[in-house]
């Protein structure tokens, strides 16, 4: 056994009993990985719970760059003014009134329906390798994500008919209105020919990730409630929508989408690498862009405010505008729409270069049905490469 004949040499550090305690089960076999599930609860004879043996020189992991950290970091304050409106904290607090509310639902309606086409564009860009375990692969992965975002969407647009209906919220049969059909147009073109699959996930964990930051800074206006409000409208609100979107399986699903983006950016491979990152970057500030005019103004009373806009003339922005066909440029945005700004009193709908973010999340949670059961494959093996 010292010679070892048919197998590797021993190495004459070790203990001569070792190889024995391998057999006997006194010390692990260094070939044999067991993974375990919960805590170790074995004990010794003496009664005394067995520490797990851990190795004595562990090298750090190395820092693995994080493209969805990168565009935080960069669009920091937009990132906050989108997410931190008034509407919002007026939503949270109970003194939101029902009109600006209803305008809200119905454009959120429209941008719904755009989101399947969105999301069906997207999984038609997947290409699927033929591979082992294809459950950690990042192209199955994705797969699957997004086919539980198409079915969370269609039970979101259930849920707000049935909420609608509960509570006797008044909707309006109005159109998009240009911010709306901005984030339309976005849609058509982040998940284009001209666009690759990443620009595209930036596109959707972008919206998810401000919708649910935006909701959470709204119930954090819950506990000023002294007395709750009676009015259905304020009642659907902290009964159904913002618990809606503030529910644990809702972030999971966020942050399933947010370790697919990063995973994505470090695994695939483009011709133009830095072109594509700032594609990303400026998809990403269209998003907060747009998310921070997709919320309805209010006045300090909660009531609608049509005029607040409308005196603020043209905004600032940098002219960088979403083709229809993917590409991005400093194209003009429609009527109104140019270089120099974009008022959204002036947002026309005419111009080519219509496209800018897209502004929230839209996967049900709270209600009951959207319980992201196809999500638990894609949540469980996040982060663990192919």
């Amino acid at each position: 056994m010292s010679q070892n004949p048919e197998g590797t040499p021993i190495d004459p550090n070790i203990p001569d009993n070792t190889s024995r305690g391998i057999l006997n089960g006194t010390h692990p076999n260094p070939n044999l990985q067991v993974h375990r599930r919960g805590p170790n609860t074995k004990r010794s004879r003496d009664g005394q719970p067995i520490a797990p043996q851990m190795p004595q020189h562990v090298a750090p992991s190395p820092l693995v760059p994080s493209l969805t950290a990168h565009l935080l970091a960069v669009c920091g304050p937009a990132f906050t003014q989108a997410t931190q409106q008034p509407f919002l904290s007026h939503a949270g607090c109970g003194t939101l009134a029902a009109a600006p509310l209803s305008q809200w639902l119905v454009q959120d309606g429209h941008y719904a329906r755009g989101y399947i086409r969105f999301i069906g564009q997207l999984l038609a860009k997947v290409r699927l390798p033929q591979t082992q375990n294809s459950q950690f692969h990042p192209m199955y992965r994705t797969m699957d994500l997004l086919i539980s975002a198409l079915n969370n969407i269609r039970r979101e647009m259930s849920f707000f008919e049935i909420t609608a209906t509960k509570y006797g919220l008044t909707l309006i049969n109005d159109p998009p209105n240009p911010i709306t059909r901005a984030y339309l147009d976005l849609f058509l073109s982040a998940s284009s020919s001209c666009a690759s699959l990443l620009e595209g996930m930036v596109v959707l964990w972008g919206t998810e990730h401000c919708y649910r930051t935006a909701w959470l800074y709204a119930s954090n206006f819950s506990n000023s409630l002294s007395t709750p409000s009676t009015d259905s409208h304020i009642v659907a609100l902290h009964q159904a929508l913002i618990p809606n979107w503030t529910s644990p399986a809702f972030s999971k699903f966020v942050d399933a989408t947010r370790v697919l983006v990063d995973e994505l950016a470090n695994t695939t491979t483009s011709p133009n690498g830095k072109e594509e990152m700032l594609r990303c970057e400026e998809v990403f500030r269209q998003i907060c862009w747009l998310e921070e005019r997709f919320w309805p103004d209010v006045d300090g009373m909660g009531e609608e405010d049509e005029s607040a806009r409308l005196a603020g003339g043209a905004g600032s922005m940098s002219g960088v505008g979403v083709g229809q066909g993917g590409g991005m440029g400093s194209s003009s945005m429609g009527s109104g729409m140019g270089s120099s700004g974009m008022g959204s009193s002036g947002m026309g709908v005419g111009g080519v270069g219509v496209g800018v973010g897209v502004g929230e999340g839209h996967t049900p949670t709270a209600d009951g049905r959207g319980n992201f059961g196809a999500l638990n494959g894609v949540i469980e093996t996040a982060g663990q490469g192919s």
